[in-house]
């Protein structure tokens, strides 16, 4: 079973920002939806809040990537 969760987490990491953006937005529109349960409904919360955590993580990751020009004209950290 751990292996079942570990290709899960593979196949989490390996979304772009921008599919993680997208299926963020997919979730509130189900959850949205008058056919969905209040479990169900938490359910997608759950996966919304994951979705959201990543997408925090991967923007923090990029921000240390980020570099701005200087007035030298050299390249440093933001």
């Amino acid at each position: 079973m751990a292996k079942n969760k570990k290709e899960v987490n593979e196949n989490n990491e390996s979304k772009s920002i921008e599919e993680r953006f997208t299926e963020i937005e997919d979730l509130i529109k189900k959850m949205d939806s008058e056919d969905v349960s209040l479990e169900e409904s938490f359910e997608l919360y759950k996966k919304g809040l994951d979705e959201v955590k990543e997408s925090y993580n991967i923007l923090q990751s990029m921000e240390g990537e980020i570099l701005k020009l200087t007035e030298d004209g050299e390249l440093e950290e933001l």
